[in-house]
């Protein structure tokens, strides 16, 4: 039973990783709240599956999922910039209006893959496991060496100190588009990858995927505390935090919770983390104070 347990975990985990390392982009490496990653990932799941009815490589249809969710969060960005949307609000607007879109992209409120090849084809839960992963250390390693570039280092350190980035000739709207961009890209392919595993796309699966996120990544900064390279610090902390987080749920549905409840599980993985940060020293009190106020994050 064991052996089960840790098998769905990394198979409805892995492709979360990704998924989540996005919106660690804007809310850790940006420090704001984007839920324009509600829409997008079910829109990303959409397009996704859509592609693989019509015939389009599977790989080529992650692709498709991704730049998505990537005009997407273009989207979010162009209002936030053109008309001084804040981005929670643009994002929560852009997440409702999708909803739409995704539908429409759909045909249907479910759509199955029924015959429709996949990335997982020839092989077991083991192949996909193995698959799941390799995809996901490419995604983290190219993230890595990202942030390790000139545009990576601009980006963290517009989310750090703005007014100090744009001093150093940093453009900070370019880099909340690429931020946004990158994020809602992520939660595409993720979406892409969930829709492959699991053998069908719905117009309601983005919901709850922020706060998921959210939950993973203070699960992840609590498990770890790592020293040392604050890129390697991010990579490890969303890995591990999304797969406690899946654990958490897919013990739940283990002990027999129902499916319906799964919801009020994750609100309440959440609460814990945060209230975890707060009295056990890992401290939260960044998620309400204003943009300047918030400590140094991720540049180094």
């Amino acid at each position: 039973m064991l052996g089960r347990l840790v098998l769905d975990t990394l198979v409805t985990g892995l492709p979360l990783v990704i998924v989540f390392l996005g919106i660690y982009t804007v809310f850790r490496l940006r420090s704001d709240f984007d839920l324009t990653v509600e829409g997008s990932f079910a829109l990303g799941g959409a397009a996704t599956a859509v592609a693989l009815i019509a015939g389009v490589d599977p790989t080529l249809a992650l692709l498709v999922g991704a730049a998505a969710g990537a005009l997407a969060g273009l989207a979010t960005a162009l209002l936030h910039l053109t008309l001084g949307v804040q981005v929670l609000l643009a994002g929560l607007v852009m997440s409702i209006g999708l909803f739409s879109v995704t539908l429409h992209v759909l045909g249907a409120p479910t759509v199955g893959l029924l015959s429709a090849a996949t990335v997982f084809d020839g092989g077991g839960d083991a192949r996909t496991v193995l698959v799941l992963a390799a995809v996901v250390l490419v995604v983290l390693g190219l993230y890595l060496l990202f942030l390790r570039t000139e545009i990576g280092l601009a980006l963290r350190a517009s989310g750090v100190n703005p007014r100090m980035a744009r001093s150093q000739g940093v453009d900070d709207r370019a880099m909340t588009v690429l931020a946004l961009v990158l994020a809602n890209g992520l939660a595409g392919l993720g979406a892409g990858l969930v829709v492959q595993t699991q053998g069908y796309a719905d117009v309601n699966m983005g919901i709850g995927t922020f706060v998921g996120g959210v939950g993973a990544i203070l699960l992840g900064e609590l498990l770890l505390r790592p020293s040392g390279s604050a890129v390697l610090r991010i990579v490890a902390c969303v890995l591990a935090g999304t797969l406690l987080y899946r654990l958490i749920l897919t013990g739940a549905l283990r002990v027999g919770l129902p499916a319906a409840d799964l919801k009020g599980v994750t609100a309440l993985t959440l609460i814990i983390a945060v209230a975890a940060h707060r009295y056990l020293g890992g401290g939260v009190r960044w998620l309400t104070r204003s943009r300047r106020e918030r400590p140094t994050v991720g540049v180094s």
